[in-house]
């Protein structure tokens, strides 16, 4: 037997996300109604079809009503618009930059799937407080708490803790990140998806740019992100329930829609542990 445990957030409007979900949805009322109309009526066809199709039409031989269907509703339909790194998302090679490990960078569609299925790795580093960096160091300490050594292909969690300000404007300020040698780090053991539990991988936006304005230093901004122009790697962000599996043992599916030329995915990453 084995326990699935729900990696992903709810997506939904939030304190916690700066990006907006909207939802149109055509309901099972309005539903019946347009296709029916639909159905008996096809502007698509040349003028003397539609002509005939009129006269069918009106002799009731194509007639469908919203009455014929059960409670008058039909099924609905839901239009979508969200951006592609809200809710929990994996980023692809082309969102850190146009060329990786100087090729062309992939889109999310042009990833293995292999890389999405894979034993799992958690590391405790909610000793690191918001605005901080998480390094090489932090990364060997979680590990050797774990009990673990890092193989290839392995998909190594971040628990940071910051996923208990969900729902909160804190979820989107208050948060480590990681450092790129940190990144450089884990990649070199042969990982290609790593991820964390808070809005983002590198720390949040506003440390990062104050610390450039005070330093002047381009460095700092985003280097965890852009250390994916250099190696070929694959971040999660926003996981929750880090908490509820165990440090290792475990497999991790977190598979990404198959979207031609997406910079980013939504996926419902799951934890799934051996009982």
């Amino acid at each position: 037997m084995s326990k699935l445990i729900d990696l992903s957030v709810l997506v939904e409007n939030s304190p916690s996300e700066p990006m907006k979900v909207a939802v149109k949805r055509l309901d099972h009322k309005r539903g019946a109604r347009h296709f029916c109309r639909q159905a008996a009526w096809n502007n698509k066809l040349p003028l003397t079809k539609r002509i005939a199709q009129f006269f069918r039409y009106m002799k009731g031989s194509r007639k469908i009503k919203p009455s014929d269907f059960p409670d008058q509703e039909f099924l609905t339909m839901d239009v979508v618009t969200i951006p592609t790194h809200m809710g929990t998302h994996v980023d692809a090679p082309i969102h850190y930059g146009s060329k990786c490990e100087g090729k062309p960078a992939k889109s999310i569609d042009e990833i293995p799937l292999e890389w999405f299925y894979a034993p799992g790795v958690r590391l405790d580093l909610r000793f690191k407080g918001p605005g901080e960096l998480i390094t090489v160091a932090d990364i060997q300490h979680a590990l050797k708490e774990a009990n673990h050594v890092i193989q290839p292909y392995d998909i190594v969690l971040l628990w940071t803790g910051t996923d208990r300000l969900w729902g909160k404007r804190e979820y989107f300020t208050h948060a480590p990140g990681m450092s790129r040698e940190a990144t450089q780090w884990l990649a070199d053991q042969g990982v290609k998806v790593m991820g964390i539990d808070s809005y983002g991988f590198d720390r949040p936006f506003g440390v990062m740019l104050e610390e450039f304005w005070r330093t002047k230093n381009p460095e700092v901004l985003w280097p965890a992100h852009f250390y994916g122009r250099e190696r070929e790697y694959i971040q999660i962000e926003r996981l929750t329930n880090l908490d509820q599996l165990p440090p290792s043992g475990f497999h991790v599916a977190c598979f990404p829609l198959r979207v031609k030329g997406l910079d980013a995915s939504w996926v419902r990453a799951v934890g799934i542990v051996n009982e």
